[in-house]
């Protein structure tokens, strides 16, 4: 037998048997659903996350490498006590979902990061891409003029002046 967290603190047994454990979780696995996206790698492609990500609902993460939208959207077949009222006909990728990965039970998830606002995907793009890639299409795309290059080797990021000594004959 399982153990599983309850609020405040509070454990108690969780049951080895499937339908026992959808009806103590309410049916967790029911309430959203989540696929496999593409590694963005261009500014455009982050773009397009932070357009995702600022809809409601929407979470992205990196799970051992690979990137993932998950979308809140309960089932229509999940009734208020978080049971399926077709379960006989349910999808195949019900049937199979197994115990052992299951939401209740499985703990948290431990990803390599986890985007919950636009802010985050830009900040993970502007890391990824380099500061003045990412800054100047950032600009260019808010009609912004194009950002200032830093000089290299100069803290205060204004060129210095070149005086020329005047030669007394």
């Amino acid at each position: 037998m399982g153990v599983r967290q309850v609020a405040i603190g509070v454990r108690r047994p969780m049951s080895t048997d499937i339908e026992e454990m959808c009806r103590q979780c309410n049916g967790k696995c029911c309430r959203y659903f989540c696929f496999q996206i593409d590694e963005p790698d261009t500014f455009e492609e982050y773009e397009n996350l932070r357009w995702f990500i600022l809809h409601k609902g929407i979470t992205i993460h990196i799970d051992e490498g690979d990137w993932y939208i998950s979308i809140e959207n309960e089932c229509r077949n999940l009734t208020a006590d978080g049971r399926c009222s077709d379960y006989a006909h349910r999808p195949m990728i019900c049937r199979s979902y197994s115990s052992e990965g299951c939401d209740a039970t499985g703990g948290d998830y431990e990803y390599e990061e986890l985007f919950t606002t636009a802010d985050e995907i830009a900040a993970y793009a502007r890391k990824k891409l380099g500061p003045q890639k990412y800054d100047k299409k950032w600009a260019k795309m808010c009609g912004l003029p194009a950002p200032e290059k830093k000089a290299s080797g100069n803290k205060g990021g204004k060129k210095k002046k070149k005086h020329k000594k005047k030669h007394k004959r």
